[in-house]
């Protein structure tokens, strides 16, 4: 590499809120422009990081746009000519790098739709042509799971490295659904199937900001199985289970910590730029054999911070900038709530729930010092303490 590139590969690395300790946004903004406009080396390096390849996934350049969410894309725009630029979104939608957030391939194939895709064409009808969809867990199979009583036992991996390559599986096969969802849509000049339209489907769809996805592209099938470690077969559930209970993913650690984002950016769909904190997750336990579908959707720059914990059975939507707890604090939000009828014993009630969706609403803050447990269910019908937290009754 030429000093130059050098330097922008410097420049292109600092986050967002890191840039000002290195140079002017400004300034740095026509250094990158200039170099990408006129270099080929340039060019490959800014098509890395628009792929989130690492050191990149966090750079300033995605940060948001002018006029759009990611200002990467903007400078594309800007930056490429149209040759360059179809091939720079074509490249992102196909991609099978895990590190590229959902609602950004989503918005990188929205353009690819208005440029048109040209000699792409073939490589995302390849794409559509060799997807195999990843199965889904049975009822009889779910009988046949071993069980103390209460939880559903499965087999975990012993060694962090292991536990890793889980992750790592997961990651891969999610993201060659996610381009083969994409591609379909892309081939079908932006065609999006037509569905029903709820407040959860409203408060996505308004949210991620592209026809380009439909919300139940965030509803997410908890029994979908991916490979284990000696070839039985781990669900979504157990997978997320894996990452919330076992305490190296609560480091920060410089190998554990990229797996978890990508897992959590390609398995979950969350958007860019949002955080799941350490210690922080999310999960899904089955009732007997009930592993309802339900929706797990958070917006760009939406936390989950430190320590807080959601529950999915029901649903959650996080609209974008909004934070749920932090530094720490033990919070479960709780998105069912277990019912008994008169006259049964207790332990009947562990079977029979009623969900909701927990939503919190763009901008909307669920404070560190509300410890405990949130019972969104409680609050149907009512307004919660918190402005922009409220629950969103289960679709029938």
């Amino acid at each position: 590499m030429t000093r130059s590139i050098e330097d922008l590969s410097a420049l292109l690395r600092p986050a967002k809120d890191m840039l000002p300790e290195v140079a002017d946004r400004d300034v740095a903004l026509a250094e990158v422009t200039g170099q990408v406009k006129n270099d080929d080396d340039a060019r490959a390096l800014f098509a890395k990081a628009c792929r989130f390849e690492a050191p990149y996934t966090a750079s300033w350049i995605h940060g948001p746009g002018d006029e759009s969410p990611y200002l990467s894309l903007e400078l594309a725009a800007s930056s490429l000519d149209d040759d360059r630029y179809r091939a720079l979104l074509a490249d992102v939608v196909l991609s099978t790098s895990t590190s590229i957030p959902f609602d950004y391939r989503a918005l990188a194939a929205e353009r690819l739709v208005q440029v048109g895709t040209g000699e792409f064409a073939g490589a995302l009808q390849d794409v559509v042509d060799s997807y195999e969809p990843l199965p889904k867990r049975g009822l009889q199979a779910k009988i046949a799971v071993p069980t103390d009583g209460i939880d559903h036992l499965f087999d975990i991996p012993e060694t962090v490295t292991g536990r890793l390559n889980l992750l790592i599986a997961a990651s891969r096969a999610k993201t060659l659904e996610s381009r083969h969802l994409l591609a379909v849509r892309v081939l079908a000049g932006g065609v999006v199937p037509t569905e029903e339209i709820g407040d959860a489907e409203r408060l996505i769809l308004e949210d991620v900001g592209t026809g380009m996805v439909a919300p139940s592209d965030y509803l997410v099938p908890w029994d979908q199985e991916f490979p284990g470690e000696h070839g039985s077969g781990l669900t979504l559930a157990e997978l997320v289970r894996i990452t919330l209970m076992c305490g190296e993913f609560s480091l920060p650690d410089t190998t554990v910590r990229p797996i978890l984002v990508d897992f959590y950016r390609s398995v979950l769909r969350t958007c860019g730029r949002s955080i799941i904190g350490l210690s922080a997750g999310v999960f899904h336990v089955e009732h007997g054999t009930l592993a309802t579908p339900s929706y797990y959707y958070q917006g760009r720059d939406a936390i989950l911070g430190k320590g807080c914990v959601i529950d999915c059975v029901g649903g959650a939507v996080l609209q974008s900038g909004s934070f749920l707890g932090g530094g720490y604090m033990p919070i479960l939000i709780h998105t069912h709530k277990h019912i008994r009828k008169g006259g049964q014993a207790a332990a009947s009630e562990r079977k029979q729930i009623l969900p909701c969706v927990f939503a919190a609403e763009a901008g909307a803050r669920y404070p560190m010092h509300a410890i405990g447990l949130f019972e969104t269910v409680d609050y149907l019908g009512k307004e919660t303490p918190y402005e922009g937290i409220r629950a969103i009754p289960h679709a029938k």
